[in-house]
């Protein structure tokens, strides 16, 4: 071993084999399902957060109201379990960097998994991932990150006043520096959205009685533009309230999933054709 790995790659390794990664679809500010997740497996956690990660596949929900109290009741409650979240945005949430805009003392941007994350110093527990395509490292996996979504009921949202957030989508220029990751930085073992490549749609999932001539599929379409000839190995996204394993494709294997099951990374990774992997 020690003719090709170095005493900082042994390190690396024996951090990875300690540490327990995660998958978990949307859970809307309800702290239900990891609550439910927490209760079934407290006897494989460790009860140091820093060990036991979660990566969130957007809508979390903790940046939702944003004034009030119930973002920082949710917060609190998350904490209370022993995990380290880690956040993408999806479409019902605020921008990272917007929150630390509007509160620049409470916020601070840290480097980590080889990358940039927003963190609300009074909960460090949750790690909220770039606004913007970028490029981590995740128990070892060289991971590409695509954040935001369309919401369909963007305009009923507007007129019974509830939260909608501008910037949910990724603009021109944040799609290009996704264009520009892919080239440069590809082969990645994992790719984490909120939303499909166009291709992977759940077309039998679509709420009833919307029209989705008037659905805008911009993300879709630009995911799909990202995945096609893309070089990886596993693609999770969430956004469609529902566990899927989609056909294995030489190699390549596609997950949706929801907040009921959550995936083990390392068994996500490593998977064969065929096999199960989600669990409570």
């Amino acid at each position: 071993i020690g003719k090709w790995m170095t005493q900082g790659d042994l390190k690396k390794e024996r951090k990875y084999m300690e540490e327990k990664w995660f998958l978990l679809g949307d859970i809307h500010g309800d702290v239900r399902p990891i609550k439910r997740f927490y209760e079934r497996n407290k006897d494989i956690l460790s009860l140091d957060a820093e060990q036991n990660h979660i990566i969130l596949l957007g809508d979390v929900g903790a940046n939702f109201e944003l004034h009030g109290q119930r973002d920082d009741f949710f917060k609190k409650k998350m904490s209370k379990y022993p995990f380290t979240y880690v956040c993408l945005r999806g479409n019902h949430e605020e921008r990272a960097k917007n929150m630390m805009d509007l509160r620049p003392a409470e916020w601070e941007i840290r480097q980590k998994y080889g990358g940039e994350i927003y963190v609300e110093e009074a909960y460090p527990q949750l790690e909220y991932l770039s606004d913007i395509p970028a490029v981590y490292n995740f128990c070892g996996y060289k991971t590409l990150s695509l954040p935001g979504a369309y919401s369909i009921d963007k305009w009923y949202r507007l007129l019974h006043g509830w939260p909608w957030f501008p910037g949910e989508q990724l603009t021109e220029e944040e799609m290009e520096t996704g264009r520009k990751l892919k080239s440069a930085e590809q082969p990645f073992d994992l790719v984490i959205s909120h939303t499909s490549p166009l291709v992977y749609e759940p077309t039998d999932l679509f709420l009833q009685g919307i029209d989705q001539t008037m659905v805008d599929k911009t993300m879709e379409r630009y995911l799909g533009e990202i995945e096609r000839d893309l070089d990886y190995k596993r693609w999770a996204f969430g956004h469609y309230h529902a566990d899927r394993i989609y056909p294995w494709n030489d190699g390549k294997q596609v997950m949706m999933l929801f907040n009921e099951h959550a995936v083990e990374l390392k068994k996500f990774m490593e998977m064969k054709e065929g096999e199960e992997v989600f669990f409570g």
